[in-house]
């Protein structure tokens, strides 16, 4: 495990799917198929102008970062579900009244919703994502304008948010352990033809899915990715600038008030990373949510029902 302080990570109301392939914004905004088919779009939602992602009967995990959104409830709009657009009530009396529940060191943060769900994401508990394939969720923006740097390109500028579904696909490269928690990162690396994708402006709270033995899982909550980038570390020439790059190389690397790196120029991409909050490492905590224990009394009568059921189940054999 890498441990990396988050200096470099450009963290906001972030995040929009930014694709190797191209620019199209009509890219990638319908459910994946093929290869990619179930992995994770139905169990996406709305909550205000970004993702979460349905984990129970009545819950639905998201980031912190991006604070309470005002609309006070989650929609499974007709892009995710295919038939319409299903609006859901948050309970703003759970968790005695705080209306949520942030997992301790972490970005991820729980809702639970008034009505029910009739489908969710099964969540990731195992240790095994690295190497793995990530399919990813955000509403954000298609990416920008080319970023050069000489005759070469090395990017593309990431733009405002433009609040549609999108998805794209990654690797998990590594599990860094940070301030915010474990995060998986995963390379934006010059790959075609495989929906190479990476976060900008819009994607924070989607969900990261990886594949277990022919199913999908959650696995992580979208966080931040690499920046922010210039071509210079002077301070308060505001030349900086967000970016999904492929190859940093040749670039500084940080922001005005925590200092900037350069990177060097290599013939060797250095590509940029993005960052998902990862499931795995909370998910006792998740569960103990998301499954609550009976209270004593509720026990007291499912003790009470089981007997009777066995006494029942003995009585029903030996008329046999």
């Amino acid at each position: 495990m890498v441990t990396l302080m988050l200096t470099w990570l450009w963290v906001g109301q972030v995040g929009a799917i930014v694709l190797y392939d191209t620019d199209n914004p009509l890219a990638n905004t319908t459910a994946p198929v093929g290869d990619y088919a179930n992995s994770g779009w139905a169990w996406q939602g709305r909550y205000g102008a970004f993702l979460g992602t349905m984990i129970g009967e009545q819950y639905f995990i998201t980031a912190q970062h991006i604070g309470v959104q005002g609309s006070g409830t989650f929609v499974s709009t007709a892009a995710f579900n295919g038939l319409a657009d299903v609006t859901y009530t948050i309970d703003t009396a759970a968790n005695g009244g705080l209306g949520f529940w942030d997992i301790a060191g972490t970005d991820l943060r729980v809702f639970k919703i008034l009505e029910s769900f009739s489908t969710w994401a099964p969540i990731y508990t195992g240790g095994a994502e690295v190497g793995s394939t990530l399919v990813t969720f955000g509403r954000g923006a298609p990416r920008g304008a080319e970023v050069m740097l000489g005759p070469d390109l090395h990017g593309w500028y990431t733009t405002t948010s433009d609040g549609v579904p999108r998805w794209g696909a990654n690797v998990v490269s590594q599990v860094i352990s940070s301030g915010v928690g474990d995060l998986l990162a995963a390379q934006f690396n010059a790959v075609a033809g495989q929906h190479e994708a990476t976060l900008s402006h819009g994607d924070s709270g989607g969900g990261v899915f990886i594949q277990v033995g022919g199913d999908w899982f959650l696995a992580g909550v979208n966080y931040a990715a690499d920046g922010l980038f210039d071509t210079n570390n002077t301070v308060g020439d505001f030349s900086e600038f967000s970016a999904a790059l492929f190859d940093r190389g040749g670039f500084y690397q940080g922001s005005d008030t925590g200092g900037w790196t350069f990177i060097s120029d290599t013939p060797a991409d250095k590509p940029s990373m993005m960052y998902a909050s990862r499931i795995s490492s909370s998910a006792g905590e998740i569960l103990s949510i998301i499954t609550p224990v009976p209270e004593p009394g509720a026990l007291w009568l499912l003790c009470l029902s089981g007997i009777f059921f066995q006494r029942r189940r003995r009585g029903s054999d030996g008329h046999r």
